[in-house]
Order: C-alpha cells, then structure tokens, then sequence
C-alpha cells in the first residue's frame, strides 16, 4: 500500500484512514443500530459475536468511561431483545447459550442475569435458575449493597419476558433505543402524521427536534419506511455513531458522509479520483452528491440523527451552511436534481446555541416539528398496548412518569409482568426499581460536567440557575422540562439527585 494509505497525520492528529482500515467497533455501532430499528437476527448475531467485553479495558483515562458505558448498553439491549426472540422461535438452547455467555462478558448487567434466569425457567431447568439468581444476588450486594429488582424475581418465579404475551401472543418489547418499525408498541403522536405529510410535498427540510429519549429516532425511522413505501430512495447517518477519529477531522468526515451516501444509494464512487483537495470538503461534497442525485430516478431522503453531534465543532458552521445551500438550489434551479432532495434533521439541542450564523443553517429554513412527552392520552393508548387498563393504574403512570416515553414503557411494563403501583412508586426513586439503570445515567450525564453539576445542585437549592445556556443544555439532555420554568422532567430525578448529589 502506497504511504499514507493507512495511516494519516493532518495538523498535528494521527488517524486511521476510514477508506483502508475498518474496526470492529465501528461496524458493531452500525449492526446494534440496524439490527434494533429492523428486528434482524442475522444483524443480532453478528453484534453479540462483535462484543467482547468493556471497550479498551485497559484503559483509565476518563474520556473512555462513556463509550464503555454506551457500548455496553447496546450489547445488553441486543443480548436480551435475541433471546427473547429465539425463545420465542422455541431455540431455547441457544438462548440460554448466548445468555450464559453475556454473563460472563458483562457480569454486572441486571438484565442479562435476568434474561438468563429466564432462559433456565423457559428451559424447566429451575435448579440452574435459582443458582443464577443467587449470584446475582451476590454481585448486586457486593458492588452496590442492594437486592435483585422485581424483573428478577419474576423472571425466577417463571413470570419471564421470555414468553408469550397472553394478549397478543407476542413478545414485551425493550423500553429503550429506537422502536423496531413493527413494533406493536408504539403509539403515534400528531407530529408523525406532519412528518409524512412534509415528506409527500417534498420539503427540502424537515427538524425533528426534542430532548433526549422522547422518540426522536423512532419517529425518523417510521418516516424513513414512509418514505421507502412512496418510492423514495432513503440514506440515513446517525451522527452519534461515527467515530471520533472521522468526526475529529472536516475532511475525513465529509469524506466518510459521501462514501456512506454512494453505498447506500447503491452507486459507485471513486474518491481518489473525484475529491479534489484544493477545493475543500464543503464543495468536494455538494459536488459528489450533486452527481449522485443527478444519478437516481426519483426522489432521495437523507436523514440525520443526532446532528447535534456536531455542534461545537470547528467545521459545524461550514456543513451546516452547505445543508442551507441545498435548500437555496431548489429556489435557483427548480427542476435541477436539489429540487427532488429532502433532508430531515433530528436533535436535541438547541441549534443558536452552538452556531454562529443562523442565517447560513438549515435549523430556521426547515419545517421544524418538535417532538415532546406522552399526553396522558396517549398514556392511555400505551397502556392499552401493555394491557393495562385500569384507570386509576393509567393515571399513576401519568403522575409517576410525567409522560417520558420511555420511562412510561418502563412502568406499564413493570405493572403489566403484576407489579402495583404502590411498588411501582415507592421503587421508582430506587437504583433498584425499574427506573435504576436510567436514573443513573443521569447523574452521571449531569456528573460529567462541572458547570452543569453545580446548576444542577443550584436547582436542588432552589437557586437560580448562573449561566443562560444551562437550561436548554438539560433541557436538551432530558433532565429539566420543556416549560417556561426551570424544572425537572420527571419527579423522581429531584429525588434521586437530591439523595445521590448529598
């Protein structure tokens, strides 16, 4: 391989050249993401064989601790959400195999003791299902001195996830990451009907907008088979899995956008051959997608997910005003090729916080669709989806959850597999309730930066908040609600904080 094939040193950085060397890292973001929204097994397999344990393990440097606990979460999700699957298929062998073998690659996972314990049960295998239970119950007191969770002594008693739902004869879905299209669990809210509505008139830009874990990406993958059932040709980026070295550099990045692109467009494209340097990545890239549309019949949709992930950076100002440029090309060239190119956009934060020139971005041109909690109707329709119907339960799970959508899956789950709201209230506060794993997300989101810890602890002090941005960046980060008034989004995040911050 020619010098520099490999390995490229630009101002002072040193990384892996994206077009030479792929790395298993970066193809298990890709398999967890696809094979989540898609319920493929082939995909699942081959993430749980890409998955060997906490990313560079030996490493202590602070910056790693995040993508380990990530990376970790997405294997847990695809180890459970796979035998759920084939136990349902009656592969209760291989279930249990690959849950025996996550124990031991993630031994302080919950969920995967649990999935575990439900494997045994499923199998009628009770003995190694008590023992199962019981190292977990040593790993929990060992590293956190608490119990195993109700999940865990459902799944010992046989009232596992593992079977069949009495009422749809399906299997309860993971409250967590985007929605599998088919998922008989999701509800649809107003802002999906303007979605579609956006795509079939052929806006050039469309901004899904909302704190994290409202259904963001969910919404953009139903659109996205909206779009695939009209005959659209659909690429899709989700920003968050990239990786650092091909973030870190404009060109590279650009770079890695027009080769994903042309393979998901199903063309070919050369780089060595049509990037030319000395015009710089923004015009490198409107000229190789300005061909590759000129290239396909039809209408093309490109989704974004998680475009925040690159404000901040230096080059943010410079894609982002390229992105505006194409929605211009459509008033200038109406019949050109931009004019059958619609761009949708999801995030999180606030777009004036991060970019200098709002008149050259996109995020005040688009149709902007903000995307919020459940209403407590749509609470309603959700538990109906989990079977509970009950009135009283219904509104509990209102008031507990303040209509987080994933936090209310969570809860109708909890009472669904015969928790009760009494349970459910005193234990959603609680490490150890069916909240806990998420609740410690965010102290650990709001942990990581000392600024923001300090508003938060100015919030539990019933202070003001110091600094202006602050509120839109916990707002974006799903802690504080979307309202006039600072204030949290869920009630047990005061409690919770306010016990674990002292």
């Amino acid at each position: 391989l020619p010098l520099g094939s490999v390995i490229e040193t630009r101002k002072g950085r040193v990384s892996l050249n994206s077009e030479r060397v792929s790395t298993d890292v970066e193809r298990f973001l890709q398999v967890t993401e696809d094979a989540l929204l898609t319920g493929d097994e082939d995909g699942m397999r081959e993430a749980i064989g890409l998955y060997s344990g906490p990313l560079l393990a030996q490493t202590g440097d602070d910056w790693a601790y995040s993508f380990r606990l990530d990376y970790e979460e997405r294997y847990a999700q695809i180890v459970t959400h796979f035998c759920r699957l084939r136990a349902a298929a009656g592969a209760l062998k291989e279930s249990v195999r690959i849950a025996r073998a996550a124990v031991v690659i993630a031994p302080n996972r919950e969920d995967i003791h649990v999935t575990l314990i439900s494997a045994y049960r499923k199998m009628g295998l009770e003995a190694e299902a008590i023992r199962q239970f019981e190292d977990l119950e040593r790993m929990l007191d060992e590293n956190w001195g608490e119990l195993p969770s109700e999940a865990a002594k459902n799944a010992l008693e046989g009232k596992t996830e593992l079977a069949a739902t009495e009422q749809d004869g399906g299997l309860p879905e993971l409250a967590g990451g985007a929605m599998p299209v088919s998922s008989q669990f999701y509800v649809r809210r107003a802002t999906d009907g303007k979605a579609e509505k956006c795509l079939d008139r052929g806006e050039s830009v469309v901004l899904i907008q909302g704190p994290r874990q409202v259904g963001k990406s969910s919404l953009l993958a139903r659109v996205l088979a909206h779009g695939r059932a009209k005959g659209f040709r659909i690429a899709v980026n989700d920003f968050q899995t990239i990786g650092e070295s091909q973030l870190a550099e404009e060109e590279l990045f650009y770079k890695t956008l027009a080769h994903s692109l042309a393979s998901q467009l199903g063309l070919a494209l050369n780089l060595e051959k049509e990037w030319q340097t000395w015009l710089g990545p923004n015009m490198n890239l409107d000229a190789v997608l300005g061909n590759l549309l000129a290239k396909v019949d039809g209408r093309v949709c490109w989704g974004i997910d998680e475009a925040d992930a690159l404000f901040g950076r230096s080059y943010s100002n410079n894609f982002f005003g390229l992105l505006r440029s194409w929605h211009n090309r459509r008033a200038l060239d109406p019949d050109g090729p931009w004019g059958r190119l619609t761009l949708i956009l999801s995030y999180a934060t606030e777009a004036h916080l991060f970019i200098t020139d709002l008149n050259q971005s996109p995020f005040n041109v688009g149709v902007k669709l903000p995307l919020r909690d459940f209403s407590p109707s749509e609470v309603s329709e959700l538990a109906g989806l989990y079977g509970v119907t009950q009135a009283e339960e219904i509104a509990a799970v209102f008031r507990i959850t303040n209509g987080h959508p994933f936090l209310a899956r969570r809860a109708l789950g909890f009472l669904s597999e015969g928790g009760s709201v009494g349970e459910l209230e005193s234990s959603s506060t609680q490490e150890a309730g069916p909240f806990g794993d998420h609740l410690h997300r965010i102290l650990e989101s709001v942990s990581f930066d000392p600024k923001i810890l300090e508003e938060v602890r100015n919030l539990l002090g019933d202070r003001p908040l110091q600094h202006p941005k602050s509120r839109y960046r916990l707002m974006a980060a799903g802690v504080l609600a979307v309202s006039a008034e600072p204030e949290f989004r869920v009630p047990a995040y005061e409690v919770y904080l306010r016990a674990a911050l002292g």
